[in-house]
């Protein structure tokens, strides 16, 4: 009786959880190792392409800048790159009230490194220049705006090559971490500290003193930019002095406020310029990504027709491979966007959801040598492609944060080189 039973049952139970896998429209299987030519879960798996161009990004939004970018990079890829930045200080308190008889010693700008990017081993001159333009907190503002300011600069220094290692530098406010230092005019010094009835609050101190800016001189080579850290207790205008009650005073506005980098890129007679000004129609072996307002990628799916139209989705993963022009440093994280029917970015739908990727990662190809690759998930944005819910539009690439960065990278899609071609990668079921 039992082996009776066995020869029914076992049978049915087969063909219920072959029919039970079938009918499912999200199969969790995405290994891929799965997949064979006798499969019989209905899974297949697509590899698409994609041609992509380079654009020169728009200005980018600027204004409430953490990090301010300072240097200049040149680049056989992407030209010359200067960057500054724009920033107000602010009273910390009303009433600021120096004391009798308060005497200027000296006035200091020192800004916290946060960072570096490049060599740097050519130095650069820094100026500073004291604003003539007010900076408004409600107004929006790009990392190519620009502002009047006073010449002669208020500060300078030759030479500069950040001492980011450098933790332990004493100064009459104490021993603070590495940080840029330039001693800035007494005549400014002067100003702040002696009409007091500018002091009251901060409206009317930043009628007394707007800003500045610090840049660095447009005719230097220079190959290294640094990220100073705005927000730090460090970075501010210092001003010490000493009264009739006291010596060695000092006396911290911190960079508060209004803050704006400001990039100006050159790409004359650069691949970034041909590939930009001159594209191939049918699309660049070579995708230039530059931060700093710099340049854009833009990516089309050429043969999203060839997959059926009636399937559910399991995975489809984009795989962007760089070049080995490794001179200045990759991008670790890169953000992808949808195009919409207007020709704007929109976030991905996936974008947020844990594994959606984007980070640069080493990966070893079959023949041992090693490559590195940006791979982003997009299962629900393609689901929704594939529905038409979304027209193929394509995708914007750009470097992450970039309007206080200048990371650049060049990614490749080899017309001969599979190993780095950008591909789309598709697992689905067909229904």
């Amino acid at each position: 009786m039992k082996h009776y039973l066995s020869f029914f049952i076992a049978p049915a139970i087969f063909c219920w959880c072959f029919f039970s896998l079938q009918g499912c429209k999200n199969p969790a299987i995405e290994d891929t190792d799965l997949l064979t030519t006798d499969d019989q879960l209905n899974l297949a798996k697509d590899t698409l392409h994609a041609k992509v161009f380079s654009e020169f990004e728009k200005p980018l939004n600027s204004n409430g800048i953490s990090v301010g970018v300072l240097g200049t990079l040149t680049d056989p890829n992407f030209g010359s790159t200067y960057a500054g930045f724009y920033a107000q200080c602010r009273l910390t308190s009303n009433n600021i009230d120096f004391g009798a008889g308060k005497t200027l010693d000296s006035v200091v700008l020192t800004l916290r490194y946060a960072g570096t990017y490049g060599k740097f081993d050519q130095p650069l001159n820094v100026s500073v220049y004291e604003l003539s333009q007010s900076l408004i907190d409600s107004l929006t503002y790009k990392t190519n705006d620009a502002f009047s300011v006073n010449i002669p600069p208020v500060g300078t220094l030759t030479g500069w090559k950040p001492d980011t290692g450098n933790d332990s530098t004493h100064a009459l406010n104490g021993t603070l971490p590495a940080h840029l230092r330039i001693t800035l005019d007494y005549a400014l010094g002067q100003k702040l500290l002696a009409d007091t009835s500018l002091l009251h609050n901060n409206s009317q101190f930043l009628d007394l003193f707007k800003g500045f800016y610090i840049t660095t001189s447009a005719s230097t080579t220079g190959n290294g930019l640094a990220y100073l850290d705005l927000a730090s207790a460090v970075s501010g205008i210092t001003l010490f002095y000493h009264n009739d009650a006291a010596d060695s005073l000092y006396y911290t506005l911190p960079i508060a406020g209004v803050t704006i980098n400001h990039f100006d890129n050159i790409y004359t007679g650069t691949p970034v310029a041909t590939s930009v000004n001159t594209p191939n129609g049918n699309g660049e072996e070579k995708l230039f990504l530059q931060a700093g307002a710099g340049v854009k990628g833009k990516i089309f799916i050429t043969d999203l027709d060839s997959l059926p139209k009636n399937i559910a989705i399991n995975k489809a993963e984009i795989v962007i491979t760089q070049t080995t022009d490794t001179l200045y440093a990759a991008p670790t994280l890169l953000d992808l966007y949808r195009i919409d029917d207007a020709g704007q970015a929109k976030v991905i739908d996936d974008d947020g959801l844990l594994g959606f990727g984007g980070v640069r990662t080493a990966e070893t190809l079959s023949n041992g040598s090693v490559v590195y690759r940006y791979r982003f998930n997009f299962k629900k944005y393609f689901q929704k492609l594939i529905q038409g819910v979304y027209h193929n539009n394509g995708f914007y690439i750009e470097t992450y944060s970039a309007n206080n960065n200048a990371e650049r990278v060049v990614l490749s899609n080899s017309s001969t080189d599979k190993n780095y071609q950008i591909t789309i990668q598709v697992i689905y079921t067909k229904l």
